[in-house]
Formats: structure tokens, sequence, C-alpha cells
């Protein structure tokens, strides 16, 4: 499959990973995950579904092989999804122990079912008249176990309008809309194109956006078509500015750094392009870019050994780097690989003749409630703030700092360490004493903005005032700064500037009104598992960092003390990292740096 020429670029590249998978099939259909050895969740459904794509996309004999896989997944998916007293499949990992659990996630199968049944059909499959009767005796009300407006009913309900659409469904559009009505009641802010799920995560907010979308791509023709298509319109606009420049989704709770996302992007953008082409024909090109942009980054994920990673580095499985405790190969990795056959279907071209490119017009998009966040763009860079992170899974401040596509060495996500679970973003942390002394790092506070992230009139960029919910720590206090806080009583303030630029950007952070020693705190991905790790060098006020022929460095205007390199230890969403402790010398109220890209 990857080897013939003749097929576009994403039918190769998506058949090349379903055919790596396709090794760990089991005679009946379903699809083991290849580390915890059996099935996992909905993995088998999309691999079906895979299958049925590329029997669609691809010339015989190719066909007949990836048909003969398609209509036994589904005839395994369908088996599990209508009989609820079949066990389920692993659904929770502790990384810890290896310890498994399990729980029903047959919600997720429905559109893959029913887009794979309908694509047999059209390719002549045997089967497919058998599995009309059972996919039209499907009790989904007893099936699936969410309901509106989770996200996880999303999917299910977009399924259960195909169903309708095929005359396979007890229900009618009216049952459709009473589904569809509590998500514009309850989660949905139209204005805004914003779906709130718990923690308020970009990931949900996509995967519940493409769904509703994918409804309207099948001709929902319900009460809710006119707030759809503007959510169609608002979404695609937001969904513009939270890809980073490097094609990914911009870290927000969980979720995130799973490749899944970028898939979603891929199928997002690519069926917005298709369905706003005649209301806003000025959008369509944007959305052909990022999906473009999307697909740039959905290939950086192949390992070498040919799977395809469900989480954004290239580790093995074993490592579990980026992994959520609900998410595996087997899942994970087909669902990404599902977008990406649906955004193929949809007509997505990933050989459009030119490169691929970010844009070189400056944007931004600044988020009051209830996200508080913001993210800015100019050329090659894209650089986002998290003023409300989600405990346990973002620090406060820089989240991500991206230098465009095909690369490795970007700051992706807050950085964990793993043995005390502290966190860790590019930015300011403060001592009492110069060396080495304790720190009290920003990203890890508890810290409430003062007002509104601002936009910089006069540049691309932005400005975020905070305040600390109690008073400075004593241990980065000296004596006369430990008396002054008792006197006034009053707690410690952070200032936030960021200007970005085609080529870097230009940061300061400041505590207004106390002059202390002040450290920058620069944790970066050391090995994302392609064979290549960081290489870090310091001369003078600047450090750079080099993976491979990706380069980038920070300089700073003060004068360094001395410089502490941890290179193990920490990861993120992009692999095993390290960490770099950059000391000040003398005592200041705000620090600036300049971070850079070498092209």
């Amino acid at each position: 499959m990857s080897q013939d020429s003749e097929l576009p670029r994403a039918v190769r590249f998506l058949g090349a990973a379903i055919d790596r998978q396709a090794v760990l099939l089991r005679p009946s259909g379903e699809l083991d995950d290849p580390f915890f050895g059996e099935p996992t969740q909905y993995g088998t459904a999309y691999h079906a579904f895979c299958n049925a794509a590329l029997a669609k996309l691809c010339p015989s004999p190719r066909r007949e092989i990836v048909l003969d896989r398609a209509e036994r997944g589904l005839d395994a998916a369908l088996t599990h999804t209508a009989d609820i007293d079949l066990p389920p499949t692993l659904s929770e990992f502790d990384r810890a122990t290896g310890s498994t659990k399990r729980s029903s996630h047959r919600d997720f199968t429905w559109p893959a079912i029913l887009k794979g049944y309908r694509l047999l059909r059209e390719a002549g499959s045997t089967q497919a008249g058998k599995l009309a009767e059972r996919i039209a005796d499907v009790d989904v009300e007893r099936s699936f176990r969410s309901r509106p407006p989770s996200n996880w009913s999303s999917v299910w309900l977009s399924g259960e309008w195909i169903r309708l659409r095929e005359g396979l469904s007890p229900f009618s559009v009216d049952q459709i809309d009473r589904w569809i009505a509590p998500f514009f009641h309850k989660r949905i802010l139209l204005d805004t194109g914003f779906y709130q799920q718990e923690g308020l995560a970009n990931s949900y907010d996509l995967f519940t956006r493409f769904h509703l979308a994918d409804m309207v791509a099948e001709g929902y023709e319900g009460s809710w078509r006119e707030p759809l298509e503007r959510l169609l319109v608002t979404g695609l606009d937001r969904s513009l500015l939270v890809q980073l420049s490097d094609g990914s989704l911009a870290s927000a709770h969980r979720s995130t750094g799973h490749t899944w996302t970028i898939g979603a992007e891929l199928a997002f953008f690519t069926l917005a392009a298709r369905l706003v082409a005649h209301v806003e024909p000025a959008r369509v090109i944007p959305a052909q870019a990022a999906a473009r942009l999307a697909f740039e980054s959905f290939i950086r994920w192949m390992r070498a050994d040919g799977t395809y990673s469900p989480v954004e580095n290239c580790l093995q499985p074993a490592a579990r780097v980026g992994y959520e405790r609900y998410s595996a190969d087997a899942h994970y990795s087909s669902l990404a690989l599902a977008f990406l056959a649906t955004a193929v279907l949809a007509g997505f071209d990933a050989d459009p003749g030119e490169p691929t490119t970010v844009s070189t017009r400056p944007a931004s998009l600044v988020e009051g409630a209830p996200t508080h966040r913001a993210v800015i763009h100019s050329g090659r860079m894209s650089v986002q703030v998290n003023g409300n992170p989600a405990p346990d899974y973002d620090g406060f401040g820089i989240t991500d700092v991206t230098f465009g596509p095909s690369r490795y060495l970007q700051f992706c996500s807050t950085t964990r360490h793993m043995r005390s679970g502290k966190l860790f973003n590019l930015g300011l942390a403060c001592r009492a004493v110069p060396g080495r002394s304790p720190l009290t790092v920003i990203a890890q506070q508890a810290l409430e903005l003062a007002g509104p992230i601002e936009r910089l009139r006069e540049s691309s960029g932005l400005r975020l005032l905070a305040t600390s919910a109690k008073g400075w720590p004593m241990r980065v206090l000296t004596r006369r700064l430990l008396s002054e806080q008792r006197e006034g009583g009053s707690r410690f303030k952070y200032n936030l500037v960021v200007e970005v630029f085609e080529d870097g950007a230009a940061i300061y952070e400041a505590t207004p009104g106390v002059v202390g020693y002040k450290t920058l705190l620069v944790p970066y991905v050391r090995d994302p598992g392609t064979g290549t790790t960081t290489e870090v060098r310091v001369a003078g006020n600047e450090l750079s960092l080099a993976h491979g022929t990706e380069e980038i460095s920070i300089s700073l205007e003060q004068d360094i003390e001395h410089v502490m390199h941890l290179p193990h230890g920490y990861e993120n969403r992009r692999g095993l990292c390290g960490l770099l402790r950059v000391d000040l010398r003398e005592p200041v109220e705000g620090i600036t740096y300049r971070v850079h890209v070498h092209l």
C-alpha cells in the first residue's frame, strides 16, 4: 500500500498505518492492542471503518483484502455494540502497575458502524444486507449510556442520524431534534463557537463540534439546522485560531496531546471548507490550508516500526508517555486514522501542488470567561497563554510556543516532573537569596486574573496581570520584604507581556513592586522517540537547543549567575523532557527574554 505511488499521499499513509495494525486482528475481526494483547474500547469499530474506506479508495487486489477486514471487523463491532450483556473491553490502564479496568464505551462505535456499513454496501459486499438488519435491531437507548449534552452522546447521535437517513432507525427527526436541544441549551456558546465540557478542554470542544458538523454534512434538516450552520462558522473561526503553527491543537486540559485531535482538526476543516463554500466563501481557503497543516502535523507521529502513535510522540507503547489513563493504541490510533479516512472521503487533498505554509498575517484569539486563554500567531510562530489552567493538567502562563510545521522541537503543553507531579512551563520562578535556593514557580501558583487578558494594540501580542490567592511564600522573601509583606498585607502581583514576531517572541515577566532574585525555567522536549535527542548549549546570556537540524535560541537581557541542566525525570505530550534552570545574577523586578527560531 505505502509503495503505490499512484495513490494520493494521504491514502498511502492511511493504508500503511492500517496494514501495520492489521497484524493484530483476530479471526473474529476484533483488533488487539499491541501492548495489552486484547481489544480495547472502540478500536475494532474504527479499524473496520478505515478498511471500508480503503475498499473505496484503493484498486484491486488491495480492495479484496481490506474489504474482508472491514466485513469481519464490522461484524464483531456490531455484535459487541448490540449486546450489552457482553463484557466491556479494556478501558482504563494504570501506568504504575499495569492494572486495567473495564467499562462500556459502546457510544463511540455507532458512526463507525453506520459509515462502514454504507461503504460496504457501495462496494457490493454480500454482508451488507445482514448488517442492515442487525443495525435496525439495535436499541440505542439501551446500548449507549451517555445522554445529551455529553460529548459522548454527540458521537452516537451523529451515527443515529445516519441510521435514520438509511431508513433503519425507529426514531423520527423530531426525536433527533429533542436530543440536539440540550447541547445548545446547556453547553454551546454559539457566538464564540465553543462547546463546554468539564475542564473546558479544547479537545472535547473540537470533538463535539465535529460530530455536530458531520450531521449537517449528512443532510440533517431538523429544527436545529440554522444554529448548527451558525456553529459551523463560529466554530471554524475558533478552530482556525486555536490551531498552533505546527498544525496541532493548543493545549488545554485532557486529551489535547492525542493524535486524534489533529485528525479531528483535519476532518473538521475539510468538512467546514465544503459546507461554508456557498455562504462564507472567504473562509474556504483558510479552512483548506488549516487542513493541510493538520495533515503535516498528523504524519509526524508514525513510529519507526510503522505503527501509528495515538499520542504526539513516537515513543513505544510501553513507555506510556503522553497517554491518559483511558488511552491505549488499539482504540486511539484507530480513532485518529478514522478521522484521516473521513477527511479523505470528504475530499481532502494533501497534494495541492504547493508547499504547506503558515499564515504570515498576525492573528490572535483572546478569550474571557470561561476559558481565559489567548493564542497569538505570526508567521511560523504561535504562543498560547492560559489564565485558567485545569488542575493537574496545565500550568499557569505560557503553555505552548510552536515554530511551524514538520518540526519536533517545540514547547507544547505543560511539562510534568514524573516523581513529584509538579508542573512547569517556559517562564518565571522566584527565590529569596542567590544561588540554587528554593523556587516559587509561577506556573504552579494559584493565580487569579486581575482583569481580562489584553491585546497589545501596537503589536501582535498580549498583556496579562494576575494576583496570588495568598501572600508570597516565606521561603522566597528576604527579611525586609517579609516585613513589608506583613505590614502591607497585600497579595503579590504577576505581570506577563508577550509580543510575537514571524521568527520568535519577546517575553517580559515581572512581580510588580517586588524586587528579588529571579530564575527562568526552560522545560524542553529531549526525546520524542524519533531517534534524535535535543542538545543544549550555553554561551553568555544565550541558550541554544538543537534537535537534529532544528534549532531555537533563548537570549536574556539580564546577566546569568549559573545554569543548571536537569536532563531527566520530566515529560509532556511530546515526549521525555529536560529542564533548564537559569538563575539570574542581580535582584530585579522582572526579566526580559527572547525566543528565536533558526530556519
